[in-house]
């Protein structure tokens, strides 16, 4: 059986909209999901934006205006985002300056938090910076899984979990998020595979026996319902995850962001971003946690 303490610190970056701040809610349901984990909520101020061109000028302005963009960051925190986590005790609110992509990653780094969680579409009040191409970067750069909502204002509740799978090693890191999340909501688990047929390095695995391993191991580890499909169709991996996600209503897509395979690294870049940023649905994207500075 897997490790039910995996995630011990969860952080929430917010840029003050109301999709951002929505995802604090989530963040409450899944630290009750792994017996308390903390939460970071983290407001990134862009300090060289060029607004703020005049105070920057001499050393002493330049400390006036952090003093003052940090205290203004703050009360909005107060204001906007500790409503969404009344009652929760473990929890800090944080303010920094940069750049919000390398700031998400650094403090994810620096707080040694276990999981991101954010908006993929968001217009904030200081910055669009969950819009696009931050989520793309943080894709690529978060040191710990990230967990993707496209429509936070929506309930999260996972009865039917899916996992797509190359059944590369890394891929199968996903798999304790998998059965921990399966197992707490008593979910429907849907392991799916897709065959890459152009190709030139041929595929080594017998799909269909290691889709039928992964049954066999989920059950092993508490999972009761599940459904096995090798070949799921689709002109790429990335349409075929979501195709098949909107087919059987999924709950939650759990993939590996920088998973390999005997032919091609399907799921690494292009395939996590095409799906966190299409599907409908939440997405958990794993990758091995790393908090080297």
């Amino acid at each position: 059986m897997f490790s039910q303490n995996i995630v011990r610190n969860i952080l929430c970056p917010v840029d003050f909209s109301e999709q951002s701040l929505q995802v604090l809610e989530h963040a409450a349901r899944v630290s009750d999901l792994y017996a308390g984990a903390s939460i970071t909520v983290l407001n990134v101020v862009d300090d060289m934006a060029p607004e703020y061109a005049p105070y920057r000028t001499t050393e002493s302005k330049l400390k006036t205006l952090h003093r003052t963009l940090e205290q203004d960051s703050q009360n909005r925190l107060k204001i906007h985002a500790q409503p969404w986590l009344r009652g929760f005790e473990k929890v800090k609110f944080l303010t920094v300056f940069g750049k919000p992509p390398q700031m998400i990653t650094r403090v994810a780094k620096e707080e040694r938090c276990d999981m991101i969680m954010m908006a993929t579409r968001s217009m904030g009040l200081t910055t669009q910076f969950i819009l696009g191409s931050t989520t793309y970067r943080i894709v690529r750069t978060a040191p710990c899984p990230l967990m993707v909502f496209s429509h936070p204002d929506q309930k999260f509740r996972a009865l039917r979990v899916l996992f797509p799978t190359d059944f590369s090693e890394l891929s199968l890191l996903s798999l304790p998020y998998v059965y921990h999340i399966t197992r707490e909501y008593d979910a429907d688990l849907h392991l799916v595979h897709f065959r890459q047929t152009h190709t030139a390095t041929p595929i080594v695995k017998d799909s269909t026996r290691e889709l039928e391993a992964l049954r066999r191991n989920a059950k092993a580890n508490g999972v009761s319902r599940i459904t096995v499909q090798d070949d799921i169709p689709g002109r790429s991996p990335g349409t075929a995850i979501l195709d098949y996600a909107k087919q059987q209503n999924v709950d939650l897509t759990v993939l590996s962001a920088h998973g390999s395979s005997g032919y091609k690294q399907f799921f690494l870049g292009t395939t996590a971003v095409e799906v966190s940023s299409k599907s409908p649905n939440p997405v958990l994207l794993v990758r091995r946690t790393d908090w080297t500075l």
